[in-house]
């Protein structure tokens, strides 16, 4: 049969997985890789395809965003954006009180 998208073979992908995998053994406190979804495989991915100083950025963003004072200082942003979440049922009434347990909303 004619291959019209000729590409990588299965060998090579993976040979791929395994250097993925050699890459998050050196993260500490890394999830394993049979343990992700597919969105955070290629969210992992992406991320380590980026350099030292931007994964340095990103880390300090995301970690940015869950400090005390900042969860404070947006805290109508998140109840509203979880209200209008379980209103449209995109969460379950457990789901909407697990995130303001999270994120220590009453």
């Amino acid at each position: 049969m004619l291959n019209i998208f000729p590409g990588k073979k299965k060998d090579s992908k993976q040979s791929d997985e395994k250097t993925l995998e050699e890459q998050l053994a050196a993260f500490p406190g890394a999830p394993k890789l049979e343990d992700m979804k597919w969105h955070e495989k290629v969210a992992m991915k992406q991320f380590l395809k980026m350099s030292p100083e931007e994964q340095k950025k990103a880390a300090e963003k995301a970690m940015k965003k869950m400090k005390p004072e900042e969860l404070e200082k947006n805290k109508s942003q998140i109840v509203a954006s979880l209200d209008e979440m379980k209103r449209n049922r995109m969460i379950s009434d457990d789901q909407y009180r697990l995130m303001k347990r999270k994120y220590g909303i009453k």
